[in-house]
């Protein structure tokens, strides 16, 4: 009985105030909505970033050659180009859990078409990167 006397009493209330009834329908159906909206883009976001870090490949081990220091600048990695590709072919050959190894070379050029030109980084890989990477072919 306690109940149905609170649900009248409550009913009767929404009713006279009309407008504060309106108004809290409206706070409560955009907040919820807001909720919904943000965990839809963060759940996107998340799948984004796994599906890029996926892209990279499993078990992945970058090697790169030292850096040059030359007339007092450091170059960086990768610019003293010690590596040859007989060095991939030897990491293969005498580590037991090396199953695919891409070596690459890294120049820069001026590309030229028509009356545009850039210039930019060309970079070359073996057959097996994109195997290595898990980006198949279409």
């Amino acid at each position: 009985m306690r109940a149905w006397a609170t649900l009248k009493i409550a009913l009767r209330a929404l009713r006279r105030n009309k407008l504060r009834t309106a108004l809290t329908m409206l706070g409560i159906i955009f907040g919820v909505g807001a909720v919904i909206s943000a965990v839809g883009l963060v759940n996107g976001a998340k799948t984004q970033v796994e599906a890029q870090i996926a892209s990279l490949g499993q078990n992945v081990i970058l090697v790169f050659s030292g850096s040059v220091t030359k007339s007092g600048l450091h170059t960086g990695w990768g610019s003293a180009g010690t590596l040859m590709v007989e060095d991939a072919d030897a990491i293969k050959r005498e580590i037991p859990g090396v199953s695919l190894i891409s070596p690459e070379i890294r120049t820069v050029a001026q590309i030229a078409a028509g009356n545009q030109n850039w210039y930019t980084q060309i970079l070359g890989e073996s057959s097996d990167y994109s195997e290595l990477r898990q980006w198949p072919l279409t």
